[in-house]
This record gives structure tokens, sequence and C-alpha cells, in this order.
């Protein structure tokens, strides 16, 4: 006698719901209670029905099985969020390092967008308009407008803790606003170079 595929997966039970011998039904109530932490939202939506719905869903959050679900499932979300957060400060660096000469050729012409680096494509210019009238013959007139990096990274320290407590505040809007003016001269120097 030989096995179909048929006989491998029980249909539209997860492989996670059947490492914990879980119905379907289960394994919606599992899911659906992780979503906003529910149990009778989550008993609803996964189909069972009886009089004392609230009984009911503590029963089934007591079942040793759908607690060793929940608590697999909790802890692959949580691995997912330190992946993502890695991602996250990745782009951050590569948004706060990025530099103007990166979209430049070695003619000091504005390269192609398809060959500027991900990280002015996606995020860091928030818009482009290409001036392209008969007073600029020869030449296009390109005007960008960036993404402010002071404020972003301004959010990412308050975010992390960086910035200190509310005493320290205004010391730090202090700081940022140097680092503000200091960052509005270097994209004016860099306008300029844009436009010579």
């Amino acid at each position: 006698m030989s096995m179909q595929p048929s006989d491998l997966v029980v249909a539209d039970v997860a492989l996670w719901a059947m490492r914990y011998r879980l119905t379907l039904e289960q394994a919606i109530f599992v899911e659906a209670y992780r979503h906003d932490f529910d149990p009778v939202k989550a008993l609803r939506i996964a189909g069972f029905t009886g009089r004392n719905g609230k009984a009911l869903a503590m029963k089934l959050l007591n079942q040793r099985n759908i607690q060793a679900a929940l608590k697999a499932r909790n802890e692959e979300l949580h691995c997912r969020a330190e992946e993502m957060r890695e991602a996250v400060l990745n782009w951050t660096r590569d948004l706060l390092e990025a530099d103007l000469d990166d979209i430049y050729d070695e003619s000091n012409q504005l390269k192609p967008v398809a060959e500027w680096p991900e990280v002015w494509r996606k995020g860091l210019v928030r818009s482009l308009k290409v001036d392209a009238t008969a007073e600029n013959i020869g030449r296009n007139r390109v005007k960008l407008s960036l993404t402010d990096r002071l404020n972003f990274l301004e959010l990412l320290m308050r975010h992390l803790g960086m910035l200190g407590p509310r005493i320290k505040r205004n010391e730090d809007r202090k700081l940022l606003a140097a680092a503000r003016v200091a960052q509005m001269s270097a994209d004016q120097v860099a306008l300029r170079k844009l436009y010579k």
C-alpha cells in the first residue's frame, strides 16, 4: 500500500498547528487570539458555538497544546521582529550616511535614476522635478526635494531613548537646531554644485 500526498497533510491545517495537534478551529482560535488578545472574539472567529462563550474560551486557553502553540507562535513573531529591527537599523544607517555624490557621475551630471543607490530611490528623495524649458537648452534643471534626515534621526534617537530625560530636552533641542543649520548649509552647498 502506498501513501498519497493527500494522506500526509490534513487539508487547511498549518504545519505548526499539526505539530501541536490542533484542529482547524483551534488553530484559527490561536491566530485570532494572537491578533487582539480577546478570547471571546477569537472563539467567535474560530466558529465555536455554545451558551457560555467566555467559559469555553478560558477552557481552550488553559489547554496545554493551545498554550504551547501560543508560546511558539509568539516566539516566532519575536524572532521575525528582531530580523526586521536589524533591517530597519541598516536602512536607517544607509539613509543617514547617504552622500549626494552617489547620484552624480564623474562629469558632475545627474545619473539616471535606475543607477542611483537603493536608499536614494526608496526614501531619501521625496520628489524630483525636471525643468526642460527653452531657456535651458542642452541642460535640464533638476530640483530634488529630500527627506528631512535630521528630523528622522531625532525621532529615532527619541525612540531608542538616546536624548535623555525631560530636563535635557532643551539642551537636545539646541543641539538639534545647530545640526539642522549645519545640514541646511551642507544641502545648499550641494545644490550650488548641482547648478554649476
